[in-house]
């Protein structure tokens, strides 16, 4: 059984060919993907440093929760708030529900926010792995074994688990193209 790759210029998908010579099948990669993993290298230059809005830029960035050049601000504005909330929780206070965070990206945006794009926006990080809600309060997710509130260690396990996952799969992918080779 032999496996090509073949570009469809009309989609501008990838389409993976099993057997030209048993059935024909076609199968489109979009509906094979679970999620994707995108970490940047990014300079870390004294411009990023300067406001908090440009390091939180660079956060996003990093982390591929923003494309490059990428012009709306909804996205970032809601993870200010849950890096202020999350900062502030070392103070003693809670994790935000959803009515201090709206208030809290209004006093960020300076006008009042869209509640439907701030809940998309939350539903997304939820969807990646990166925030959790328990009690319908926010907050970023923790290792199981983490015993502080160490924002680096909390991403850097969330996204070490999504990499870890993928390289699983590819190491099965292997396995099986060595044997039929």
């Amino acid at each position: 059984m032999s496996v090509r790759v073949e570009h469809d210029t009309y989609s501008l998908g990838r389409f993976l060919i099993f057997g030209a010579e048993s059935a024909n099948m076609e199968m489109p990669e979009a509906q094979l993907i679970r999620g994707e993993c995108l970490v940047r290298d990014l300079q870390f230059n004294e411009e990023v440093k300067m406001t908090r809005k440009s390091l939180v830029r660079w956060l996003a960035l990093s982390l591929g929760l923003i494309s490059p050049n990428e012009t709306r601000g909804g996205l970032l504005e809601v993870l200010e708030a849950l890096l202020y909330f999350h900062f502030k929780k070392k103070n003693g206070e809670g994790d935000p529900d959803i009515y201090q965070i709206l208030d809290k990206v209004k006093e960020i945006k300076k006008e009042e926010p869209n509640p439907k794009a701030v809940r998309y926006h939350l539903l997304q990080l939820k969807k990646l792995g990166i925030i959790e809600a328990k009690t319908r309060r926010y907050r970023f997710v923790l290792s199981p074994m983490q015993e502080d509130d160490n924002l680096a260690a909390a991403l850097s396990y969330v996204y070490k688990q999504r990499m870890d996952s993928s390289f699983e799969k590819i190491k099965k992918a292997l396995a099986l193209l060595e044997k039929t080779l």
